[in-house]
């Protein structure tokens, strides 16, 4: 997908079209024809984008309806946005002549299923798939509208998907945005996005193409399988010859990561309905008690399950981890709303904090770290 204004326009070779750039005011107009960059009842410049393979241009008001409309679907299904890099993120792929294989050697190779030549008339190279991205994908695609982002060429991104996605179910042609795509080519935008960017992830190794949207990113670890000549720092996994685990490596643990952010998105127990909920305030929350180990005491019934909770559900957003009946230590903060003598004793003896379930949600609207002291847990007289 691409939104340029027409002074980026590509010109084409026609003898009657006027090619002299004019001034850019960045101001549309609400008609919806638009021929040649220009709307055909005023002449105002209009913006470009990419839909099922078609370049077509729409005026800001017509793209805004559009982002609305389909991002009101999205929710109405419990869906999100991903926005996926391909080159590290979901594969690694060499020209080096020491790593290419023909079609009989790799029918015969141990990794045939995710090693693949990618053949082209100028160009040859090995292609390796990420361990666990198949079903990366498929978990994932139940949960979100997959997009592509990548700063590789349309014709290297569609045959890359051959290999990904073979059936074409998770990336369509109008979800695959391209170098040719970007406004520039090192950098990334959410702006070929058609949709609410508060309900948007991007999953990339490099943060630096990101630099508009990095409340968006979640960040990853790169793929390094083939040695690489521009980075000798570090070690391939071909030269260990070793691969990422299938189980706890990086696309496992980020499809966690995923699961969670989807869950607090769409939590029903919060205040504030769907139109109040941002990937940007969830990410910020994250971290603010990031390193706590909370345990719950004298809050909920013994039939109820925590984990539905409203109170359970703000701790693990702001990234806390928990303790089921004090089994796993050393736990930093108990949250209750009284506390026992031998509580108290407890507490000092194992130096964790008693504090009112309120310290919780104080921390929660803050989107900070609140202090402790005027939520303390106090003995009584």
């Amino acid at each position: 997908m691409k939104i340029i204004s027409e002074r980026g326009f590509p010109q084409d070779d026609y003898d009657d079209y006027d090619d002299t750039l004019e001034e850019n005011t960045e101001e549309t107009c609400e008609h919806l024809c638009v021929y040649r960059g220009k709307c055909v009842s005023c002449e105002r410049l209009a913006f470009k984008n990419v839909h099922q393979g078609m370049w077509l241009w729409l005026n800001k008001e017509e793209m805004d309806r559009i982002r609305k409309v389909e991002s009101e679907k999205l929710l109405e299904d419990k869906k999100m946005v991903l926005v996926l890099d391909l080159d590290q993120t979901l594969i690694h792929s060499t020209e080096q002549e020491k790593y290419l294989r023909t079609p009989q050697e790799l029918m015969q190779h141990e990794l045939r299923d995710s090693l693949f030549r990618l053949s082209r008339p100028w160009e040859k190279m090995m292609l390796k798939l990420r361990p666990f991205v198949h079903t990366f994908l498929k978990e994932a695609s139940t949960m979100f509208e997959i997009y592509m982002c990548t700063t590789g060429t349309r014709s290297y991104a569609l045959k890359v998907t051959e290999f990904l996605d073979p059936e074409r179910v998770y990336f369509k042609y109008s979800r695959i945005i391209a170098r040719e795509d970007l406004f520039e080519t090192d950098e990334k935008s959410l702006d070929l996005v058609l949709r609410e960017q508060r309900m948007v992830l991007a999953l990339d190794d490099t943060k630096s193409v990101w630099r508009k949207n990095e409340v968006n990113l979640i960040l990853v670890k790169k793929y390094h399988y083939f040695d690489s000549d521009d980075d000798l720092s570090h070690v391939s996994h071909s030269a260990l010859e070793t691969d990422e685990d299938e189980t706890i490596g990086t696309l496992p643990a980020v499809l966690e990561e995923l699961k969670v952010i989807h869950r607090l998105f769409f939590n029903p127990k919060f205040e504030a309905g769907l139109s109040h909920r941002n990937v940007g305030l969830i990410f910020a929350r994250r971290s603010v008690l990031r390193g706590c180990t909370l345990s719950f005491k004298h809050i909920f019934p013994s039939d109820f399950m925590r984990e539905n909770s409203r109170l359970w559900l703000m701790a693990e957003e702001l990234g806390a981890k928990f303790s089921m009946d004090n089994l796993l230590y050393p736990i930093t903060h108990m949250v209750t709303w009284f506390a026992t003598a031998e509580e108290f004793q407890e507490a000092e003896l194992e130096e964790f904090i008693l504090v009112h379930p309120k310290w919780l949600r104080a921390c929660y609207y803050a989107v900070s770290r609140v202090s402790e002291n005027d939520y303390l847990i106090k003995p009584k007289d």
